[in-house]
């Protein structure tokens, strides 16, 4: 194991952040998998299953058994884990700019790699292999030349620094309480479907773009964008990247985390990037839900403030109209019903108590289109 220390341009006189990321197997292998925990640094499942991912990673390299060159980064986001108000840890959004730090923002990998291309002049033909390489060069020296304007550019752009030229990455996040699901484009979804299927996920969303920007989909989709710019080149969709949500926040526990870590191992094992002696590979079980398209999931607002009373839980199966949960104004005497609006699973939930109107309570995945885009939550 390498361990490679990447300091942040933090901005701030006197102070230094930096990002660890551990490098497993031969660095120049043909394959390359990369995985980070907790870009939302209050989400930290993530974060304990790298703790037992690089166990597992060590005793295989150890062995002779990774086959590719394996990244791993357990706590991606440092910035965030500095960030505390009144002994409360919050990790999804900078203090300083309010943004998502799951949200690149100028950091766009396609938009830079287009222009680096186009300026000197590539060719990409119908080699593929040959396409890829070109490229993930222009990505390399695009992303060499992104001057970062603050901490949080900075943190991004080493983070996709590390991730660009990866065939597979997996970003691990969790959700405010929730059962296990992922998040992937429609065309990668038989390279994670094996994953899904390991890890128990409940929900599979699928989306070609969210249009957020996300850091799975900087990755991704600059692929499938350069393939619709040069329509006549064979260029694949060589960065396949998946979020996967590890359940609730609070679902932080040993056992939880080895489950995740020997999943993601077993599904390495089955791409050939690691090998596992026989009597320790474990057949898939079957897919607990077919995926659904993200642009039939609804985010359910509440219509009123009031003190919360679920009558849903993450993970129940719903129909229209079913009791979701209350809301209820102690004052006045009155109880508002928040209904489901489509059939489908509720794979999130809030943990409010009490609702200011217009605030997410739950996250309702449905199988049919609702027209309505596949956009992702602040």
């Amino acid at each position: 194991m390498r361990v490679e220390i990447i300091p942040l341009n933090d901005g701030t006189i006197g102070t230094q952040r930096t990002i660890t990321a551990l490098h497993f197997g031969d660095e120049s292998a043909a394959r390359k998998i990369y995985i980070q925990a907790s870009l939302h640094a209050d989400e930290l499942p993530g974060a304990l299953t790298a703790y037992h991912l690089r166990a597992q990673f060590l005793a295989l390299e150890q062995a002779g058994y990774i086959n590719a060159h394996i990244v791993l980064v357990p706590l991606a986001n440092p910035i965030g884990l500095s960030q505390a108000l009144h002994h409360t840890a919050v990790g999804r959004f900078e203090f300083l700019s309010g943004q998502n730090f799951n949200r690149l923002g100028a950091l766009n990998l396609f938009e830079l790699t287009l222009a680096h291309l186009q300026k000197n002049g590539a060719v990409l033909r119908q080699d593929a292999a040959a396409n890829v390489a070109t490229i993930r060069g222009a990505m390399r020296q695009a992303l060499a030349e992104f001057v970062p304007k603050n901490a949080l550019e900075s943190m991004h752009l080493a983070l996709v620094g590390l991730a660009f030229d990866a065939d597979v990455v997996l970003d691990l996040h969790c959700d405010e309480r929730a059962v296990l699901h992922m998040y992937t484009l429609p065309d990668l979804w038989p390279l994670f479907e094996p994953l899904a299927a390991h890890l128990g996920s409940q929900c599979q969303l699928l989306a070609d773009s969210s249009g957020a920007n996300p850091f799975d989909e900087a990755l991704s989709t600059a692929w499938t964008q350069l393939a619709g710019a040069y329509p006549h080149s064979n260029i694949p969709p060589a960065c396949a990247t998946t979020t996967v949500e590890l359940r609730s926040r609070a679902d932080i526990s040993h056992a939880f985390a080895v489950q995740d870590a020997r999943a993601i191992v077993q599904f390495l094992h089955g791409l050939g990037d690691v090998t596992l002696a026989a009597a320790d590979v474990v057949a898939a079980p079957a897919l607990l839900r077919p995926p659904y398209p993200l642009a039939g999931k609804v985010y359910v607002l509440a219509p009123c403030a009031g003190v919360v009373v679920y009558h849903a839980q993450a993970g129940d199966d719903v129909t229209a109209g079913q009791l979701l949960a209350e809301l209820i104004d102690p004052i006045e005497g009155r109880s508002e019903q928040v209904l489901s609006p489509i059939d489908g699973v509720v794979y999130a939930r809030a943990v409010l108590q009490f609702t200011q109107k217009g605030e997410i309570l739950a996250s309702v995945a449905g199988a049919v289109d609702l027209g309505h885009g596949a956009g992702l939550s602040p």
